[in-house]
């Protein structure tokens, strides 16, 4: 996978949040995909889309990607990178991310795995 269609993913999965579009940016998955959200359960396949859709309605309205670093072995490419995420203007969380894309069997590309971790300190708990 070259360092082009990796950059060609991020931009459809940016494109979609620009667009407010949870189809477009579920897109860029396998069907049988995997994400690992920070403080969530994993999600897979068709509830990706679900999943993007309830961070759409959360107010989101943006995101940037940058590849730090990628690793090809064979049919498999880890992207490694950090993310911002944004509200209108506004960054409200900043991180790092890796995605492991396979080779689908029609010769495309897909993310199969995403995971991310926020670099913001954990929300305060409530006092009780």
């Amino acid at each position: 996978m070259s360092r082009r269609e990796i950059d060609a993913l991020n931009a459809t999965f940016v494109a979609g949040f620009e667009k407010s579009d949870a189809a477009m940016v579920a897109s860029v998955y396998a069907a049988d995909a995997r994400l690992l959200p920070p403080g969530s359960q994993s999600v897979t396949g068709a509830a990706i889309q679900e999943y993007w859709q309830g961070v759409l309605d959360s107010g989101v309205t943006g995101c940037v990607l940058h590849t730090t670093s990628t690793a090809e072995h064979g049919d498999v490419t880890i992207d490694e990178g950090r993310y911002e995420i944004r509200v209108g203007d506004e960054v409200v969380d900043t991180g790092h991310y890796v995605t492991v894309h396979d080779r689908q069997s029609d010769g495309t590309w897909a993310c199969d795995l995403d995971i991310w971790n926020s670099s913001r300190p954990p929300a305060p708990r409530p006092s009780r």
